[in-house]
């Protein structure tokens, strides 16, 4: 299915997935933005904490671009019926 027919016939899911990967995005720069040295305490938010979070955030939007990527991917087509 490519990207204009995935918008043609699932607009809700396309613009879901692509809303959820710029609030993704916006969290990441968020956490590291608020990330100290690591060698704070070991209560409230710690380093390692944020540091979890940003890997969590980043395999979340790599399954992301993987949707998209299959979203675009004009192969395979489906098959024409009956066989000749």
């Amino acid at each position: 299915m490519g990207l204009k027919t995935a918008l043609t016939q699932a607009r809700i899911v396309t613009f879901g997935a692509l809303a959820a990967a710029v609030w993704i995005l916006l969290t990441v720069f968020q956490v590291y933005g608020q990330l100290g040295p690591l060698s704070s305490g070991g209560v409230g938010q710690t380093p390692i904490a944020g540091l979890l979070g940003l890997l969590v955030m980043g395999g979340a939007l790599a399954l992301l671009v993987v949707l998209y990527s299959e979203l675009s991917e004009e192969e395979p087509a489906p098959e024409p019926w009956p066989p000749e």
